[in-house]
């Protein structure tokens, strides 16, 4: 998107936009007659009389559009006022300078523009009356003469500027916004903006002190008049309390009046009369011509008898100002002759002479007032607590006298004063606050500190908001410049997607694609202009036979299914284009509430999936075959393997054979179950392989089963000489969950193999415990032996599916090198491992650790599966009645032969459709069914004699050569009560029945009950 570029004597033209009065005022129907008269001629959707602000263009009249205003930097008018004659763009999309405007793919996707440029009086362009659509279109000559023709008369209406208004108010108005923005510009210049927030700091701060001033000031005052109002108190008690005292000095004149000569006895009495009951009185004198003769109380007075008042330099200015005012005169305060300082009143006594002409001096009536207890009763001491107080004016001289009573400094500081009266003269009383005056409060450096702070921050916030304007323009540029970059940027990174792209906005309308996407869709390629809705792009591809569709699938029904998907949130995809193309749709919704589309060829991948399913179908068509081929054989071997080992055992068994003879069996015999063995293995591996290997899971002991496995081998280690031991842990008495079958599987093969490959020396089995808990056990199980051992080079063979350590033809030991394949998966399975330890010719270890669920308190099994205690006859039971449904005469000749003398009496069914009708005419105790069988097979001859009334309490065994996974569950699932997989062990057969006649018997004694 390309920005307007600005034009070079801007600030005039935005004076002459400004003078004409016109933004931000109400429509007018002389600019919208001209509007509606260019919508209806040119028949488009908007038409527009646009002044064009500094950063915005601002609708006067409008037509076909909500909005009233737009940025100038997005706007086309920005580019219109520049040119001299009609600006046109025919197709936005096609022009580089607006394909990506924002009001090109967003509302109101403007597809088409013509403007001509409106100029003011003095030429400049200031407006544009303009038209626009959402279509594309070719403008003639004759349209845009049209349109200059209106522009014109636009333009004198403009010029007439906002006369049906005019008025003191707006003129006003328009003049103050003017001389806002004239000043607006150097107050957000670096030096306008610091020059401003100075003042605004010097104001601050000088608003600052004068308050502080004036708080100081009213503090001052306040503590002044609390000052002034407690020390006129106590002056006031000072006053009252020293002339009471000073009031008794009248009484000895008038005794002096009433008798001029004094009787001691008689001044004794009434001084003690006067003074006796008041605080503070040191003592009462009266001194005759100055010299005192006369004084209560004598014992603490009598050192002053004889003092001589007007030859003792310290009292004689004292005593002849109290003659010369002939009033009572207050000296000192002064020290005692008798001790203590006391305050001395003196009132000089004037008698009138014998002749009764004139008076004459008679002497002194003096009081000692204690200054003591005076300040204290009068409060002074209580009012020192809070403030300094001193006084002055001894001898009452005011302030011209000495301070007698606390620190002189006290008068330096601007205390307050008050001044005590006395009979003559008076005292001076001040007081200052014991914390000083306001001005020395501590916080003020604070509060100047604080108003400094306050100062810089405000002066600081004001230099940012007025370099605001500034900045943001700046910021702007930068903004605008850094977004064409990011958009450049943006618009080449998706070009350079090897996937198609494309984004829709919230009214599903394309607002961008890439160059990928086009090609992808060659055929509706001109439907992805931004504008076009999804669905139109939809309907683009159907006309143009883009999408190969199903025969049953309706091009309505496909455009309906696709815009269903499409405003999903999360949208996945795939469709098939006609030419056999492959794309991979995935679509995100945005926060906008538009969404963004990521479009891939998959065709490769198609095509690999392609050949992935039909490789998947040969290779289970290969693992059916091999699955089907490991069943014919499994049957096939174990069909005669049956009859072998049956007559084999019989051998065995029969005590008329020569030892040699006896040898000869027994040596056939175990050939015959090695390679039953061999086979066992190589059916387990199949289903390993296949993961049809199924865990059973029941309650055990594994010190039985480690019991029983040793008593299985230990025949084998005596043979040989060996030395067979076991030591299991006794925590390992427990009973716990797993598959025993599987763990004794894995036993007998880690102990025969030790015992195989040990010549001397011995076979060691140790169970132990490694860790417990309250659900679970973990142990491990050691077998070592002293055998042939291996080389560390051999450890990772020894797990490997047909691998042997020795491969040589003349090999020593046979097997098929599956034996420790099977025991490892089978210990994995069960979540636990199988490792390994030996040294050449020294012997191995192989350990097998594994935790188990804790199991269910059980009754332990018996070492054995069955004896001969277990048979009918040796119970003294009725003959059970046996019908075997085989077709193999060998089978049936083992199977009679193994049930020979046992109490069993056996039937034979030589296939399903006999056994069906045996069971109609007689009641059999339990019958031994093979599988597969000529006319009738095992399943279907189950089934139906489970419908039979009498075949719903039959114990069904199946005895069959099926021995691959799934076929036990198959055959219960006929009907069936157990299974055994020939070939058949005489002894595990005779369990198996007496287990399930023991079972029937039950069951039909307890429904007779």
């Amino acid at each position: 998107m390309q920005i307007p570029p600005p034009i070079s004597d801007e600030r005039n033209r935005l004076t002459a936009l400004h003078s004409l009065g016109l933004l931000d005022t109400p429509a007018e129907e002389r600019f919208d007659r001209i509007t509606r008269l260019a919508q209806q001629y040119f028949g488009v959707k908007i038409a527009l009389i646009c002044l064009v602000d500094s950063d915005r263009q601002w609708f006067k009249s409008k037509q076909g559009i909500e909005m009233d205003e737009t940025a100038r930097d997005i706007s086309f008018c920005g580019h219109a006022i520049q040119t001299s004659d009609v600006f046109v763009v025919e197709d936005t999309l096609l022009d580089s300078r607006f394909a990506d405007n924002p009001l090109v793919v967003g509302v109101p996707y403007i597809r088409f523009y013509a403007g001509y440029a409106l100029s003011s009086e003095d030429g400049h362009k200031i407006a544009t009356l303009c038209v626009m659509d959402d279509r594309s279109r070719v403008f003639s000559n004759d349209e845009l003469q049209v349109l200059r023709d209106l522009g014109r008369l636009a333009e004198l209406e403009v010029q007439r500027g906002d006369y049906v208004h005019f008025s003191a108010s707006p003129s006003y108005f328009q003049r103050l916004r003017g001389l806002i923005k004239s000043i607006s510009a150097p107050l957000s210049s670096r030096g306008g903006a610091a020059i401003t927030a100075m003042i605004v700091f010097v104001t601050i701060l000088l608003v600052a002190y004068n308050d502080d001033y004036h708080r100081q000031q009213s503090a001052l005052a306040e503590i002044e008049q609390q000052t002034l109002q407690e020390l006129a108190l106590v002056r006031g008690k000072l006053e009252s309390a020293l002339n009471a005292k000073l009031y008794l000095v009248q009484g000895l004149s008038g005794i002096v009046h009433a008798a001029q000569t004094i009787d001691e006895e008689a001044f004794q009495y009434f001084a003690e009369e006067l003074g006796n009951n008041i605080r503070g009185i040191r003592s009462l004198q009266l001194a005759p011509e100055g010299v005192v003769r006369h004084v209560w109380p004598m014992a603490s007075n009598k050192a002053a008898i004889g003092h001589d008042l007007m030859g003792d330099a310290s009292r004689r200015q004292a005593a002849e100002m109290a003659i010369a005012s002939r009033k009572l005169w207050i000296a000192g305060p002064l020290t005692l002759k008798q001790g203590g300082v006391a305050l001395i009143g003196r009132l000089p006594i004037f008698i009138t002479k014998d002749q009764g002409v004139g008076e004459h001096f008679w002497g002194f009536g003096t009081i000692l007032v204690d200054l003591a207890t005076l300040l204290e009763e009068t409060g002074v001491d209580e009012l020192q607590t809070h403030y300094a107080v001193a006084i002055r004016g001894s001898d009452s001289l005011g302030s011209s006298g000495s301070v007698f009573h606390g620190d002189a400094s006290v008068f330096s500081q601007k205390p307050i004063l008050n001044k005590v009266s006395l009979p003559a003269g008076s005292w001076e009383l001040a007081a200052v606050p014991r914390g000083g005056w306001v001005s020395q409060r501590s916080d003020r450096g604070l509060r100047i500190a604080a108003s400094f702070v306050v100062a810089g921050f405000v002066a600081y916030l004001i230099y940012v908001l007025l370099r605001l304007p500034a900045r943001l323009r700046l910021a702007i540029r930068r903004t605008n410049s850094a977004l064409e970059r990011s958009e450049t940027r943006f618009r080449d990174a998706i070009d350079a997607q090897p996937d198609g792209f494309v984004v829709y906005d919230a009214d599903d309308r394309l607002a961008l694609s890439n160059e990928k996407m086009r090609e992808l869709y060659q055929a509706s390629r001109h439907a992805l202009q931004s504008g076009l809705s999804f669905e139109q792009f939809l309907a683009a591809g159907i006309e143009q036979g883009q999408y190969l569709l199903a025969d049953d699938v309706d091009p309505d029904g496909f455009v309906a299914s696709e815009l269903q998907r499409h405003v999903l949130a999360d949208a996945m995809s795939e469709v098939q284009l006609a030419d056999g193309r492959w794309i991979a749709i995935v679509e995100r919704k945005m926060r906008d509430g538009g969404r963004v589309g990521f479009h891939r060829d998959i065709s490769s991948l198609k095509l690999k999936e392609a050949q992935l399913v039909e490789a998947k179908v040969v290779a289970e068509s290969a693992n059916q075959t091999k699955s089907d081929f490991l069943a014919t054989i499994s049957h096939e071997l174990r069909t005669p393997l049956n009859g072998v080992l049956g007559l084999l055992g019989m051998l065995c068994d029969d005590k008329s054979l020569s030892d040699e003879q006896q040898q000869y069996a027994s040596t056939a015999n175990d050939s015959a179950r090695q390679l039953l063995s061999i086979l066992n293995e190589l059916l387990d591996i199949s289903k390993m392989e296949a993961g049809k290997l199924e865990l059973d899971s029941e309650s055990f002991y594994l010190t039985d089963t480690i019991a029983s496995s040793y008593e299985l081998l230990k025949s084998r280690a005596e043979a040989k000489d060996l030395k067979f031991s076991i030591d299991v842990d006794e925590a390992l008495s427990v009973p716990l969950l797993g598959d025993q079958g599987r763990i004794r599987q894995v036993l007998l093969n880690l102990l025969s193999n030790a015992l195989k490959f040990t010549d001397r020396g011995g076979v060691t089995l140790r169970a132990y415990v490694c860790a417990t808990a309250v659900e679970e056990l973990s142990f491990k199980i050691e077998v070592s032996d002293t055998g042939i051992g291996f080389k560390d080079s051999d450890l990772e063979s020894l797990f490997m599916p047909f691998s042997q350590l020795d491969a040589s033809a003349d090999r020593r030991y046979s097997g098929t090198g599956l034996g420790l394949v099977i025991c490892k998966r089978l210990i994995n399975k069960m979540g636990g491992d199988i490792t390994a330890t030996g040294v050449e010719g020294k012997g191995a270890i192989f350990t097998v650790s594994l935790t188990l669920p804790r199991g269910e308190v059980t009754a332990s099994a018996p070492a054995a599966i069955v004896t001969d205690s277990l048979l009918p006859c040796e119970l003294a039971w009725p003959t059970i009645r046996v019908l075997l449904a085989e077709d193999g005469v060998t089978n049936q000749l083992v199977i009679q032969a193994m049930l020979k003398n046992t109490g069993y009496t056996v039937d034979i069914a030589h296939d399903g459709e006999e056994a069906i009708k045996a069971v109609t005419e007689f009641p059999y105790d339990l019958i031994l069914m093979d599988i597969y069988m000529p006319n009738v097979d095992g399943v279907a001859a189950t089934e139906r004699i489970r419908q039979l009334p009498r075949g719903k309490s039959i114990a069904i065994i199946a005895l069959t050569a099926n021995a691959m996974a799934g076929d036990k569950e198959r055959f219960i699932a006929a009907g069936m009560d157990d299974y055994l997989a020939k070939p058949v062990d005489k002894v595990t057969m005779l369990a198996c029945m007496h287990k399930w006649v023991v079972r029937k018997r039950e069951d039909s004694l307890s429904a007779s009950l």
